[in-house]
């Protein structure tokens, strides 16, 4: 299943999938059933990633627009750096669970769900919808290893954003 979402999200390069006109009639019927889609992707003014997702700031449109919708792993990361992000080794609901491919790309975050009940995640597939899935029903492309961190506010993380954004660099 894994490689079969790869290969979805990189239908005409990765640009189409999640268009919101063309992701009914594109790419819904190609998703495995197991994926339950709690929100279609929102209009492109209005789109944000999965570290906006789970930071809780999906509905701050002031900040979607300073970010072009996108916070990077490297903001992120810079949080973890600067301990102001606390790994746990008991992740409770709520909690973000952080992807790496250490293969291919073992200095990057590569995706960032919330932690949910039974085993479960919620989270945002770049510009995609918004998914519950198993916790390694996800792209093969956001790698095999797992941590997690301590969630916190979105008010903290509107406060750290707008303290570290200097640091949403994207990645090459």
């Amino acid at each position: 299943m894994r490689k079969l979402l790869d290969k979805i999200i990189r239908i005409d390069g990765g640009n189409n999938w999640w268009k919101p006109k063309l992701f009914n009639s594109r790419t819904l019927n190609k998703l495995p059933k197991e994926l339950e889609i709690l929100k279609p992707p929102p209009d492109e003014h209005k789109n944000y990633n999965c570290f906006i997702y789970a930071l809780g700031l999906a509905n701050n449109l002031e900040l979607i627009k300073d970010c072009g919708g996108f916070i990077y792993d490297t903001f992120f990361q810079k949080l973890i750096d600067d301990n102001l992000l606390e790994y746990t080794d008991k992740p409770e609901n709520g909690n973000y669970i952080l992807y790496r491919d250490l293969k291919n790309r073992p200095d990057m975050i590569t995706h960032v769900g919330i932690v949910d009940e039974h085993d479960m995640v919620v989270s945002k597939w770049a510009w995609g919808p918004l998914f519950k899935h198993k916790i390694f029903d996800v792209p093969e492309s956001y790698g095999d290893d797992i941590s997690h961190i301590k969630a916190i506010s979105k008010e903290k993380a509107l406060e750290l954003y707008k303290k570290y954004k200097k640091f949403n660099i994207k990645p090459e």
